[in-house]
């Protein structure tokens, strides 16, 4: 019976992708679907048993491209949210396309491609993403000028050369929060005055499965060079997440670090008030703050979507608030890239209302121009 559920749901997303509406070709994230649909196949015809987490997948591919067939019944993507569900779906079709691939190749070990080989390969696009610290381009980000040199004035203030000081930056999604971070982080000043400087994601990674509490400050030993080796006999031999937190205070103290904690999403108290210090009546697992050594000029910068989660961690008149763009010019320059086609954007008769139409459509969100120009450019002939 449960595999006659998944030949049911898998029949069910072939025919919706296979229709002979035409009009199926114009939904977003079109050519994912078909390249999931291309990887199920190979999964199906194969002779072992389906697995069992296959049928979740189903249902959500159903779901999801019924949400992406209304949304093209809209006639264009009017509004900045509906940019950043097509990112949202975009973002899940990739992770379900790494995971079928690794189920493919169970099953065909031997298809011509190592497992070693696909493993890094899926590790490389893993990577890309806001779990890095990657060099962004400074000539392709528009419109955060103020932005970087305000915070750039806040992390390198003479005043407070010797104190800790953490900043937040909230926004809602999509509105270049870790960009700013990226550009801040890997100017030459920063570099100069922090030393070390890590990037640690607080958003809860695909593969963890432990406390977050635990996996963020065991990320940060492991960017600071501690091996995991290490790091795993630290928990296991000095008394848990207590440890972890002295052995991060250890590897701090002494040093004017810089570190980015992006994304943070947990509401416990237990990371607020960054700037305390540990004292006689407290333990060092009584809250994230103690494993941040404060005397030496240390700095952290914490983004989040929760303003009041921000305000919680550093302090209400520690918050940068980041605001959608007003300049219609750099939304259009983030579209323009993200079309990478200067023949068709050249000199359109319209530009100026062109410009006006792209700047109100994404709300000034740069993530949703960029998406508006990826939409054009897969719609370009090739």
């Amino acid at each position: 019976m449960a595999q006659e559920i998944e030949q049911y749901l898998m029949l069910k997303f072939r025919n919706g992708l296979d229709g002979k509406d035409k009009s199926i070709s114009k939904i977003p994230r079109y050519n994912q679907f078909q390249e999931i649909k291309s990887l199920l196949v190979d999964i199906f015809s194969s002779s072992s048993p389906v697995d069992s987490s296959i049928r979740d997948k189903l249902f959500y591919l159903n779901n999801v491209f019924t949400e992406c067939q209304m949304l093209t019944r809209k006639h264009g993507f009017n509004s900045p949210e509906d940019l950043l569900t097509i990112n949202r779906i975009r973002r899940e079709l990739n992770k379900i396309k790494r995971e079928l691939k690794a189920t493919k190749d169970k099953l065909q070990p031997n298809n011509g491609v190592s497992s070693t080989q696909d493993k890094e390969t899926s590790l490389q696009h893993t990577e890309i993403s806001r779990w890095t610290t990657r060099v962004v381009d400074d000539s392709k980000v528009y419109g955060f000028d103020d932005n970087v040199v305000s915070m750039e004035k806040l992390l390198l203030e003479k005043e407070s050369h010797d104190r800790f000081k953490a900043v937040g930056i909230v926004g809602r999604e999509g509105i270049g929060k870790t960009t700013l971070c990226q550009l801040i982080f890997n100017k030459a000043e920063v570099k100069n005055n922090f030393l070390p400087r890590i990037w640690v994601c607080m958003a809860r990674h695909p593969d963890d499965d432990e406390d977050p509490k635990l996996a963020i400050v065991k990320r940060m030993l492991v960017q600071l060079g501690v091996e995991k080796k290490m790091v795993n006999f630290i928990f296991n031999e000095k008394s848990g997440l207590q440890g972890l937190l002295c052995a991060l205070y250890q590897q701090l103290v002494g040093k004017r670090y810089l570190i980015v904690l992006d994304d943070a999403r947990e509401t416990d108290s237990w990371y607020g008030q960054l700037d305390s210090c540990l004292s006689r009546d407290k333990k060092w697992d009584d809250g994230f703050a103690f494993g941040l050594p404060k005397g030496d000029g240390g700095r952290v910068i914490v983004t989040s979507r929760n303003e009041e989660l921000a305000k919680m961690m550093v302090g209400e008149e520690n918050i940068h608030r980041l605001l959608p763009l007003s300049d219609p010019e750099s939304c259009w320059k983030i579209f323009k890239d993200a079309v990478e086609n200067d023949l068709i954007l050249s000199n359109p008769p319209n530009l100026e209302d062109l410009k006006l139409e792209i700047n109100q459509k994404c709300g000034g969100l740069p993530l949703a121009a960029k998406m508006m120009g990826q939409a054009m450019q897969e719609e370009l002939p090739k």
